[in-house]
């Protein structure tokens, strides 16, 4: 499980022992990235904080670190997820100046949402599968004010995983084996009838 691209392109990241930990494959890591560098949703990730949530290995997030992102927020509520997001962002051997831009919390997702106050532009979902996790989240989110009709939701499921998304815009599904991601946008309130 390597970065594949931006400032720490090809460093080593370390990998779960055991099954209990589910890192996102390779493919959907390169496709993900892929989408938001691409011209098709205007996303510049050079200005841009990510909430990354159920964050496992941390891969999602670090890789938004190395592609510039302002700041990025990890979410995940099991200790084995959270000691190995911070010996991995250990390994980029940060200048204690940008430290402050990378949050790591232990909770329960949504809990964990409660006590931030920030918007984020992109929003990373990665749940044990068949979970109602990302529904949650996504109800969460729009609650609270941590997105805007600027943000983007990355959800990754499983392939016949379904979600209720009241309140969001689907704007596309992509299949990777087992895995879907599905991209969407939160509904601006004016074209809610």
């Amino acid at each position: 499980m390597r970065i594949i691209g931006g400032k720490y392109k090809g460093l080593k990241l370390l990998q779960p022992n055991g099954n209990n930990i589910r890192p996102t494959s390779d493919r959907l890591k390169e496709s993900l990235f892929s989408i938001i560098t691409s011209n098709k949703y205007k996303i510049n990730i050079n200005d841009c904080n990510v909430l990354d949530i159920c964050s496992g290995t941390g891969s999602l997030g670090i890789e938004s670190f190395s592609r510039g992102a302002v700041s990025v927020y990890f979410i995940d509520k099991d200790y084995r997820s959270i000691n190995l997001i911070y010996k991995n962002i250990s390994k980029l051997k940060i200048d204690y100046k940008f430290q402050n831009k990378i949050k790591i919390i232990k909770d329960e997702a949504t809990k964990a949402l409660k006590n931030i106050n920030k918007i984020f532009q992109i929003v990373l979902i990665d749940p044990p599968y068949n979970s109602n996790i990302i529904e949650k989240c996504l109800f969460t989110l729009k609650e609270l004010n941590l997105i805007n009709e600027n943000s983007y939701i990355f959800a990754e499921s499983s392939k016949t995983g379904n979600f209720n998304y009241d309140g969001y815009q689907i704007l596309d599904v992509k299949l990777y084996g087992n895995s879907k991601l599905t991209i969407l946008k939160q509904l601006c309130s004016s074209s809610i009838e």
